[in-house]
């Protein structure tokens, strides 16, 4: 290995949000995921000639910092110390389903691999190898479209598969529930309810996987066939949250919530990212309505 870089570095990477395929991803099935740069995690490192130590700033994170880039050095096999000054800010909301912490560790592991000159295939294994900490076992679903940047097809099998680019999407908006749950706690919750419910488990994975082909297929058609494309995804967005709704996911107030979003005109609710709070995505089918729910927030 070559000496280490002395120039400065810096990153900046966007939140995500889940169409269909959460939990269910984690026993192997499809996953459709969205970067969303409405909210961002920035990290800038200098090098400091001299220094025996690293300086952080960070909002928020701060105690996890240490801990991520000792293991990001273990994975990589490199013995060193990291000196200098670091700075990471995020706007992305904790706990929110919008992946605040697989952020953090694919700015983290990209940091690490340049400083070490290491190769960077290696940075989402490693970014996923660093979300482990905060989810038990991570699927590599949230740190691929962060570090991607764009809408993927994501799978344990194939990894992430980017979807066709698309300059017009459907009128996804995305609502703040003010709820915020953790994604350790909905997949203790998950799995809590196959104890009880051994013989329904494929049930519903195969209901949220039904619902990401059918979604796939939607939004390649779109642009040809945008009503009939609408209601499919509209049929997807609904199975995918049924599946949320069945596995405890979804308080009596979420569910207000949603019935709110139906009221005022969405063909389609559903939470996106683990449960039990976060953000809304809600699909609108037109124009007049997708201006007027952007000016006239429903919460």
């Amino acid at each position: 290995m070559s000496s280490m870089k002395i120039s400065d570095f810096s990153i900046n990477v966007p939140a995500k949000w889940v169409l269909t395929g959460e939990h269910s991803v984690l026993r192997g099935k499809e996953a459709i995921a969205f970067p969303y740069p409405e909210f961002s995690l920035s990290l800038s490192y200098r090098s400091v000639p001299l220094s025996k130590t690293l300086t952080i700033t960070a909002n928020p994170f701060q105690s996890q910092i240490q801990a991520l880039i000792k293991r990001a050095l273990e994975w990589l096999h490199i013995t060193l110390t990291i000196t200098g000054e670091m700075a990471i800010q995020s706007t992305i909301p904790i706990g929110a389903g919008l992946g605040s912490s697989a952020a953090l560790c694919v700015a983290i592991s990209r940091l690490v691999i340049w400083k070490t000159e290491s190769d960077l295939n290696q940075w989402i294994p490693l970014a996923t190898h660093l979300e482990d900490v905060f989810h038990g076992k991570s699927s590599g679903m949230d740190v691929s479209v962060i570090a991607l940047s764009e809408p993927i097809l994501y799978s344990l099998k194939n990894r992430a598969a980017p979807l066709q680019e698309r300059k017009h999407l459907p009128r996804f908006v995305l609502y703040d529930s003010g709820k915020r749950g953790q994604t350790r706690e909905c997949i203790d919750k998950v799995k809590h309810w196959q104890e009880q419910n051994p013989h329904q488990i494929s049930r519903y994975d195969e209901q949220m996987s039904e619902a990401t082909q059918l979604a796939k297929v939607a939004l390649s058609q779109f642009l040809q066939h945008p009503s009939d494309a609408e209601a499919h995804l509209a049929q997807a967005i609904n199975q995918a949250q049924n599946c949320f709704e069945v596995w405890g996911l979804v308080s009596s107030e979420l569910m207000e919530q949603k019935h709110e979003l139906l009221k005022q005109g969405a063909l389609a609710v559903k939470l996106t990212g683990a449960g039990l709070g976060g953000f809304w995505v809600a699909l609108w089918p037109s124009k007049d309505e997708f201006d007027k729910v952007r000016s006239n927030p429903i919460f």
